[in-house]
């Protein structure tokens, strides 16, 4: 028998480096010690079988690797096995019995590669061998998984560590993805790097390529005559540019597509029509959705879904995420567009997508309708909507595209989305105006008045919330011209008074559309027509008539179990006390509705909790700290595109305090905390507003890896020039670093940077 060590040089061994999976290589290691069998699973091209021809260099007992691709008669499987690990027997009887004749009860480990087009049958022969051989242990790597013998346990090798877009040089090269690239890249192209100018091209290009080996592999090839932008925008139209004449890759994987054909040979015809169907999805789905799409009534049942979506994944089709509440299913970039050509060539995309739309839509209407409801889950609506995002986005793209009755159910889509508030939490409101007028502008001449006129009310609030005059004005004239006596254009109304005008009449017109909208059984709608009505109670009226609105709908979200409406309610208890009460209660309150809202990763009203900090700070004499607030809250503003100066009682609070905190702190002072706090990043400037720190503790705390070293060299007298040159980057690129860092240091001018590093370094440095 061979060791690990003689197993790699006695076999066909690639003849490129292995890059990266350190964690995999540990766990799989472990995971070997502690079972006799063990199934390596994942999609095609992920890289399983280099990981266990890894793994088992140097492995401490004889190794036996059988590759059993070029297996397709299952009654040849012992014979073949027996074959690839050097088992001559040429009597007549069975070649499992020579094969346990071989193990005997000899330690080792049989790794049998490629098993998943004969699944039962590896089971079968895997068994009776770990059975009758009681020192083995074998190691299977397949598509499909689990085997189904007994004992068995499963490791699931996923796609390499991809980095975030707008990550640092350095943290994109230290991505397994991106280090496997370059590797690949410098066989080809021998000087091939990776550079502040191509560095979003490489980051685009292997996301797209959803971090799979041979993906990464197949597309390095191809940089020996195409640059990295070439190549990414060729993989968008084709997967043809993803293929190689390398003889040291197996047949099957010379081409991407080659890949995903042997998976797709591997399902039944059911399985694959539902593949194909599912790839309607953008970013995953639950169970609720597969059935709505994939089941037509004949070729596939609703009932049959379930089954069919089990067996994709056992064949790493799908994969299951989730946090334990309603699984989600989702596919590989790569997987879904293979999918979506061969739906095409079924010529069914338009129909499926028509189910789509269908099913996103009644989600978006059903949650508009019923969030707020006596007994709802406000939240499980709203965290299900952005679970869904990208496919209610990709319905609403489809509906603007087609047109005509298609355009109508879109609308609703939009609409129901405003009605649900989905686009103010995810911080993403220009989206939603952008859905609103554009799938409104589609609709043709039979379209019903009703989503219409909740299209338009939404857009005109969205307007107005952004500050944004001129849209807000047309966006209003237009509800008024639609449904002049609407309950809702009353509320469109009140909002543009209260927020564009900061006229005190507003007041008395939310609180006549809410009460009837309430009337009307539109209670969320109603809701927010109390919200603005209690913030106009706060900004425009009397200490009575604050105090007795921000009761009244604090008590109804309250009773509603709406959480997060909660937030906000209780953001407008805060202003009422920032207005007519106390100030330091105010700070308690309105950092009460942020720390809630950070925990949801909610987008927009954090910022405005922000806000509410900041200026309540400064009403109770904290100035320092209030414009360090002041800082952060701009840097958050400014993230949502919305112009507080076209918001006429919130920014009137804002300059007020902006003012007063400049005669308490002089100018140098008070700009440089400004600074310091516009800075942070959002999660520091929370963790500020909120008292959790005072923003100082670590002094470099908000400064990268890249600007501590441009810092710390040019504190050693370094020109910008020296700096670029010792770094490998532009002149130009260090002049952005130290624009950038000297205000989160606190620091006015380059010339202070020696001081300051020499100050603040560390014992020992």
């Amino acid at each position: 028998m061979a060791t690990g060590d003689e197993l790699t040089a006695a076999r066909r061994v690639p003849v490129s480096t292995f890059v990266g999976r350190d964690r995999d290589l540990r766990a799989l290691a472990e995971r070997v010690r502690g079972t006799r069998v063990l199934t390596v699973h994942g999609p095609g091209g992920v890289g399983k079988t280099a990981l266990v021809q890894r793994m088992v260099l140097g492995y401490p007992v004889p190794v036996h690797f059988a590759d059993l691709t070029q297996v397709s008669d299952p009654r040849l499987l012992a014979t073949v096995l027996a074959d690839s690990i050097g088992v001559r027997d040429h009597s007549a009887r069975p070649p499992l019995t020579a094969l346990l004749e071989h193990f005997g009860a000899h330690a080792a480990l049989l790794v049998l590669d490629n098993c998943e087009h004969l699944a039962a049958d590896v089971a079968d022969l895997a068994a009776a061998l770990l059975a009758g051989a009681p020192a083995l242990r074998v190691v299977a790597t397949s598509r499909i998984a689990p085997l189904h013998v007994p004992g068995e346990r499963l490791y699931r090798v996923e796609p390499l560590a991809l980095p975030a877009v707008g990550a640092s040089l350095a943290e994109v090269l230290a991505t397994d993805s991106v280090r496997l690239l370059v590797d690949r890249a410098c066989e080809a192209t021998p000087d091939f790097a990776v550079t502040e100018s191509n560095l979003a091209d490489v980051v685009h290009l292997v996301r797209r390529l959803d971090g799979l080996p041979l993906a990464i592999a197949l597309a390095a090839a191809r940089l020996r005559t195409l640059t990295v932008t070439q190549l990414t925008l060729r993989l968008e139209r084709a997967f043809s540019v993803l293929a190689s004449r390398r003889r040291d890759l197996a047949p099957q994987h010379r081409a991407l597509t080659g890949v995903l054909d042997w998976t797709h040979q591997l399902c039944d015809e059911a399985e694959r029509l539902a593949w194909d169907r599912l790839s309607v999805f953008e970013a995953g789905f639950d169970l609720d959705a597969a059935e709505a799409v994939c089941a037509d009534g004949t070729a596939i049942t609703r009932d049959r879904v379930l089954d069919l979506v089990d067996g994709l994944i056992q064949k790493s089709v799908l994969d299951v995420c989730g946090d334990g509440g309603v699984a989600r299913y989702r596919m590989l970039e790569t997987t879904r567009q293979y999918a979506a050509d061969r739906l095409a060539e079924r010529g069914e995309t338009a129909a499926v997508r028509d189910r789509h739309l269908r099913y996103y839509h009644d989600f978006a209407t059903t949650a508009a309708r019923e969030w707020f409801a006596p007994g709802e889950q406000e939240l499980s609506w709203v965290t299900r909507a952005v679970a869904e995002f990208a496919n209610l986005r990709a319905a609403m793209q489809y509906a603007s595209d087609t047109g005509g009755e298609t355009a109508v159910v879109g609308l609703g889509i939009a609409a129901g989305l405003a009605g649900l508030r989905v686009w103010f939490f995810r911080g993403t409101i220009r989206e939603g105006y952008h859905w609103l007028n554009q799938l409104l502008a589609a609709q043709p001449p039979s379209s019903p008045l009703p989503p219409r006129v909740e299209a338009a009310v939404n857009a005109c609030w969205i307007a107005v919330c952004m500050g944004d005059k001129a849209r807000a004005d047309a966006a209003l004239t237009r509800c008024q011209a639609l449904a002049p006596r609407d309950p809702a254009t009353a509320f469109a109304e009140g909002t543009h008074r209260l927020v564009i005008a900061g006229d005190a009449a507003a007041i008395h017109q939310l609180a006549r559309a809410r009460a009837e909208l309430a009337a009307a059984g539109r209670t969320g709608a109603a809701h927010m027509a109390g919200l603005f009505w209690g913030m106009a109670a706060a900004f425009l009226g009397s200490a009575a008539e604050a105090r007795a609105a921000s009761t009244e709908i604090h008590t109804e979200a309250l009773t509603h179990t709406a959480a997060w409406a909660t937030t906000w309610t209780r953001w407008v208890q805060a202003l009422t006390e920032l207005r007519h009460g106390s100030p330091t209660r105010a700070v308690t309150l309105f950092r009460q509705s942020l720390a809630e809202q950070r925990s949801w990763d909610e987008r927009w009203g954090a910022v405005w909790s922000v806000h509410g900090i900041a200026w309540s700070l400064a009403a109770s004499g904290q100035h320092a700290l209030a414009t360090r607030v002041l800082g952060v809250s701009h840097t958050l503003r400014a993230a949502t595109g919305v112009r507080i100066i076209g918001m006429i009682p919130f920014g009137e609070v804002h300059a007020e305090v902006e003012r007063l905190c400049l005669r308490a702190l002089g100018s140098t002072q008070y700009r440089t905390a400004f600074e310091a706090g516009a800075a942070m990043t959002p999660a520091a400037g929370q963790s500020l507003a909120l008292g959790e720190s005072s923003g100082v503790d670590d002094p470099w705390l908000e400064v990268t890896a890249r600007e501590r070293e441009v810092a710390e060299l040019a504190a050693q007298g370094l020109s910008n020039r020296e700096v670029a040159d010792l770094l490998s980057i532009g002149v130009r690129t260090v002049e952005t670093h130290v624009r950038r860092l000297l205000p989160k240091l606190g620091l006015r001018r380059r010339a202070q940077l020696a001081s300051w590093v020499a100050d603040h370094r560390l014992p020992g440095a």
